[in-house]
Formats: structure tokens, sequence, C-alpha cells
């Protein structure tokens, strides 16, 4: 009886072992995880879309220097004008360390602002409260070659507003000082500014540095390109492929952080209040070619395409997936009703502004000031809402305070 018995007892043991492993599973995954892995594309495309409008740019600036004309000026500005659309969409992913803002990022050396002109290129300070600077362009003794190595190291070298580099450096060398003549007018930079009598006069210098801040911001730009890209090998994991195989809780919050930041801080404090509060425009971000309208109206909708998960790219298609407004809708309908609501009244004030932005912030405009107000309101209202929709997902939001720029 006894080999019997102990047959039986290792056959139950060996039944009892194949259950357990039968049954064991690896924990469920958290459901959300497609919505940052949607919001892994969605950022992807957007920087994508960003890098070849502004490589479209460079080719304009390449032609501009080539045969300086009215026309090559214009076509230039038209480039910048486009590339600034998607980059301001992009801004809705900062805020939280990620690529374009963590420690060493390239945002500062990308869209520093306000900048003192003087510190580029020499210009009327009299006429337009520019502060004296370096005149990089002007000072060939101090600075014999002008490249992109020298204008990084050059932003913000002295002064928070030196700054050397980017899209408002671009800006201004395209544009020039605008000094409201006529009043609704932007910059009035001639193309003249880039003809060159000599290797080294001023205005070949000024083309050179026009062109190497333009290869700066593409260099910089496909940086970003690739902490996004969905290549990235196994062995070498970029910022996305960490964010979307992560924690699900970090990358919620993040993507929370980026829309609630921009609003409340970004675009309702700095480029709009402070601005209102002065009457200064320069104070306000794109302050040469008047195109800060442009730039707040896509702010807003960079916000959206992140809450809603979805992005039509500049050739027409369309990058969407799982969204938080799914998650939202699931976790309470009232927040979420109130953040569709919250949202168009933000996208209707800020269409409202009429252009140019600092037009509508004059002390006598009273009208501009109150539509100022008004999206300044429906902003901060709207960010109140993206941290109740947190809350219905059960996310701690971190203090707003101090991350602006």
């Amino acid at each position: 009886m006894f080999p019997s018995t102990r047959v039986a007892a290792a056959a139950m043991l060996a039944l009892i072992y194949m259950c357990f492993a039968g049954c064991s599973r690896t924990p469920p995954d958290d459901p959300r995880r497609p919505v940052v892995a949607a919001y892994g594309a969605l950022v992807h495309a957007t920087y994508e879309d960003t890098l070849l409008a502004t490589r479209a740019l460079d080719q304009a600036v390449d032609q501009l220097l080539a045969q300086p004309s009215a026309e090559t000026l214009e076509a230039a500005r038209q480039r910048w004008r486009e590339a600034r659309v998607p980059y301001s969409y992009s801004e809705a992913f900062r805020f939280y360390g990620g690529p374009v803002d963590a420690e060493g990022g390239p945002e500062p050396q990308m869209n520093g602002w306000p900048l003192d002109e003087n510190h580029i290129d020499a210009v009327q300070i009299d006429s337009y409260n520019a502060a004296p600077g370096l005149d990089i362009i002007g000072d060939a003794k101090a600075f014999p070659d002008i490249t992109p190595e020298l204008i990084a190291a050059q932003n913000e070298a002295g002064g928070e507003k030196n700054i050397a580099s980017g899209w408002h450096a671009i800006e201004f060398l395209l544009w020039g000082q605008d000094r409201n003549e006529p009043a609704d007018s932007a910059g009035q930079r001639p193309h003249t500014d880039f003809v060159s009598s000599a290797a080294d006069d001023v205005p070949a210098r000024r083309g050179r540095y026009l062109k190497a801040a333009t290869t700066l911001l593409v260099s910089d730009l496909e940086k970003l390109v690739a902490a996004w890209s969905p290549d990235a090998p196994a062995n070498a994991p970029n910022y996305r492929a960490t964010l979307t195989s992560g924690d699900v809780y970090t990358g919620l919050k993040r993507m929370l952080t980026g829309m609630a930041a921009l609003a409340e801080v970004e675009m309702a404090g700095e480029r709009m209040n402070v601005p209102l509060l002065s009457g200064d425009q320069e104070e306000e971000q794109s302050c040469f070619s008047d195109t800060t309208g442009s730039d707040l109206r896509a702010n807003g909708a960079g916000i959206e395409h992140v809450y809603l998960g979805r992005y039509q790219r500049l050739n027409g298609d369309v990058v969407s997936g799982p969204s938080l407004a799914d998650l939202v809708k699931q976790a309470d309908p009232r927040v979420a009703e109130e953040m569709d609501e919250r949202l168009a009244r933000t996208r209707e004030s800020l269409a409202a502004l009429r252009d140019p932005f600092d037009r509508e912030i004059q002390p006598d405009n009273a009208e501009g000031r109150a539509r100022t107000q008004a999206a300044i309101d429906a902003l901060r209202a709207e960010a109140l809402s993206i941290g109740r929709a947190a809350q219905s997902l059960q996310i701690f939001m971190s203090d707003l305070e101090g991350l602006g720029d």
C-alpha cells in the first residue's frame, strides 16, 4: 500500500503544481496606457511637421541670401509664419522636464523672448526703447566668425534678454524693428539690408547670422524629433519609449501638466497679462512680425490636440488615438462636459483677438483690452477645468507657479 500511496501523493502534488502554473499570470497592465502611447505618436508628428516647415524656412533663407529682393524676403517671412504654427502647437508638450525643456534642453535656445535687438544688430535705441548691446553683427573684430556655435554661446550671455538664437532672433532679422509706421504694420526691414558689396560688410554678416540661426534651429528640432521617434532601439530607448513603457500615472500627469501650465502660467500670465498690464509691445512674444495672435491661437489648439488625442498634420493626414477626453468622460461626465465647454470658450475668445496684438493691449483701446482680458479669463477657467479633469482621474497636479519662461 505504501508505494501506491506515495505515487498518489506525487500525482496530487503534480496536479496542484500544474494548476498553480496554469492559473498564475502577470498582473494586468494599466488600461490607460494606450492614451500615453497615442500621445507619443501625436508629439512626434507635431515635431516632425515643425522640422519639415523649418527646413523649408532654411531653404527660403538660402534663396534670400543668394538673391536678395522684396519677393525672396517675403517668401522667407511666409515660411517663418508657417513653421511657427506647428511649433506653437508643440508648446503643450512643455513644462514637465521633457526633452524640450529639461535641464540642458533646447527650449531657451529655440524660443527665448523678449529680446534686446541690439545684442544682435544695430538698432535705433532712442526711438524704440531698445537696450544697448553687443551688436554681434556689427562687431567683426570681437566676433569674426558667425556660426551656430557662436550664436548658441551668446544666447542670454550677460542677461536673460540677450537672446541671440531661435525663432525670435530669426524673426527680428527678417522683419526688423516694429516702429508702428503705420500703426498696424509689422517691422519693415528692406531686402537691401541683405545686399552686400563686400565679403565682410554688415549686410553680408547679417546674412550669415540669419543662416547660422536657422541652421541651429533646424538642429535643435532634429534632436526633438529623435527624442520622440518610434524607431529607438531597444538597447537605447529614447524619451518616447521610456514614457510610453513606464508608469502610466506619470505619463498622464505630464500630459495634463503641459496643458495646464501652458494655459495658466504661460498664455494667460506671461504672454497676455504681462503685456496687458504694461501696454508695452516689447512684452508681446512675436513683436517684430506682429504674429502674436496667431501664436496664441495655435497654442490653444495645441492644448486641444493633447486633450482630444487628435492632430491633423500639415499634409492632411490625421494622427489620433485613445485620449484624455475619453478617460475623463468615463470617470466624470460632468467634468468632461465642462472641459468641452471651456475649450470652446477659449477657442472663441482667442479667435476674437484682433491683429496686431500690440494694438489690443494699448491703454487707449478699451475694447481690445477687454477682448484680451476675456481670453485671459477663459484660459484661467480652462486651467481650472484641467485640474478637475486630473482629479477625476485621481491624478495629483503639482503647483504650476513659476513654470513659465
